[in-house]
């Protein structure tokens, strides 16, 4: 599984695979928050459940910021083309 395998980036390489590595540890997080959830709800009843709906906003913001790093590294790269393309036509 690669999340954003779409985009690519000649200028900002480091920043989509740190989008990446951020969108893999949110899905991670996710998974692990949900079966937290499962557990305690099983075995130790309501109290129990409200430590893992703690961290439901994490994975949430987790996956927002890896989502907001690779929308920048998109709309650089559609800059960085778009420019690219404009000075090649004046060049001509």
């Amino acid at each position: 599984m690669k999340p954003y395998k779409n985009i690519k980036s000649e200028n900002l390489g480091l920043l989509l695979l740190l989008a990446r590595v951020t969108a893999v540890f949110g899905i991670f997080l996710s998974f692990l928050t949900l079966i937290l959830f499962i557990v305690n709800a099983l075995s130790s009843g309501p109290l129990a459940i409200t430590t893992s709906v703690v961290y439901i906003p994490v994975c949430i913001t987790t996956l927002f910021l890896s989502g907001l790093m690779a929308a920048t590294v998109a709309i650089e790269e559609n800059y960085r083309v778009r420019t690219v393309h404009l000075v090649s036509q004046g060049k001509t």
